[in-house]
C-alpha cells in the first residue's frame, strides 16, 4: 500500500472516530435532557398521599456509578424502608450506574433538587416524612462523590443538601449518609425536624465498597441486618453501629464510627411513625 494510500486511510478512520463520539456525545445530551421529563413520570406515576394520616415517601440517591454496590443499597434501601413506613407507591429512584442510564433519572444536584420539588407537591409538608438515602464513594471536604463516567463527575456538599430541602420546603427529614466521612452532614442538616444518621464520622472512612459486594458494610448492617427486626430506627442504627465496630475490630479497620442525630420534634414524631409499624419489631430486635 502507498503511502498516500495509508494517509487517506489514517483520515478516514479518523473521521469514522470522530463521527462515533458525536453520536455518543449527542446521545449523552438527548439522554441528560431528558431527565426532568423522567423524573416528572415517575412522581407522577405515585399514588396520591392518604388523607388523615402521616405519610412517608422515599427518594434514593446512588451517586458512584462506576460500582453496582451503591445502586444495589439504594434498591435495598428503596425495599426495607417502603415495606416499613408504608411508602410503597410513595418512591423514587436517581441512580448512577455507567452499565445501564435507562432505568432510573441520574443522581446528581439538580435532579435531586428537581425530585423533591415535584414530590413536596404531593406532601402533606406539616406532617409528611420524606426518607432520603445517600449511598457513594465521600470526602471530608466535599461530601459525597457524584460520577456516571463521562457524563457527570461532581460532589454532593452538606450545603448542596441543605439548600435543597429547604428550597423544597421538607420539613420533616430522615437522611440516611452511607459513605466515608459523611460525618460532615450532621451540623449543616441538624434541624429540630430532621434525623440523620451516617455510615461515618467526619474524620473516617466507612468500609464495604468493594467490586464483589451487593451493599456496604453499613448498608448490610442497617438494612439487611437492623432495621428489618428492629423496634425502631434509633435501635436499629444501634444495633447496626454494634456490628460494624465488632466486624471492624475483627478484621483489623480503624473504626468508622457512625453517627446519628435526632431532633427533639423529629423524636416526636418517630413514636407515631414506629407505632404504626409495631409488628415489624421482633424479640429481641432492639429496644426504644
Amino acid at each position: 500500500m502507498t503511502v498516500r494510500r495509508l494517509q487517506l486511510n489514517r483520515i478516514l478512520m479518523l473521521g469514522v472516530a470522530l463521527l462515533g463520539a458525536t453520536a455518543a456525545a449527542a446521545g449523552d445530551a438527548t439522554a441528560i435532557s431528558r431527565q426532568f421529563e423522567r423524573i416528572q413520570q415517575d412522581v407522577a406515576r405515585m399514588r396520591p398521599r392518604i388523607a388523615g394520616s402521616v405519610n412517608t415517601f422515599f427518594v434514593g440517591f446512588a451517586g458512584y456509578g462506576e460500582q453496582r454496590v451503591f445502586r444495589s443499597e439504594a434498591e435495598l434501601a428503596r425495599r426495607v424502608f417502603t415495606e416499613r413506613y408504608g411508602a410503597s407507591g410513595h418512591a423514587l429512584e436517581l441512580v448512577n450506574d455507567v452499565r445501564d442510564r435507562g432505568t432510573y433519572a441520574l443522581a446528581d444536584l439538580e435532579n435531586l433538587r428537581y425530585a423533591l420539588k415535584l414530590i413536596a407537591r404531593r406532601m402533606d409538608l406539616n406532617e409528611d416524612v420524606l426518607v432520603l438515602v445517600l449511598t457513594s464513594h465521600g470526602s471530608p471536604e466535599d461530601g459525597i462523590a457524584v460520577t456516571n463516567g463521562e457524563l457527570l463527575d461532581d460532589d454532593l456538599s452538606p450545603d448542596d443538601l441543605r439548600g435543597a430541602l429547604d428550597d423544597a420546603g421538607i420539613r420533616w427529614r430522615i437522611v440516611v449518609g452511607s459513605a466515608c466521612y459523611a460525618g460532615i452532614f450532621i451540623g449543616p442538616l441538624s434541624t429540630p425536624t430532621t434525623l440523620i444518621m451516617t455510615a461515618a464520622d467526619a474524620r473516617h472512612s466507612s468500609f464495604g465498597c468493594a467490586d464483589d459486594r451487593e451493599l456496604t458494610y453499613f448498608g448490610e448492617a442497617l438494612l439487611a441486618d437492623a432495621l428489618p427486626v428492629a423496634c425502631s430506627l434509633e435501635g436499629a442504627f444501634e444495633n447496626a453501629r454494634d456490628l460494624i465496630r465488632r466486624r471492624e475490630t475483627d478484621e483489623g479497620e480503624i473504626h468508622s464510627n457512625p453517627q446519628i442525630y435526632i431532633g427533639g420534634e423529629m423524636r416526636a414524631k418517630l413514636r407515631g411513625l414506629e407505632a404504626a409499624s409495631a409488628g415489624h419489631c421482633a424479640a429481641g430486635g432492639g429496644g426504644h
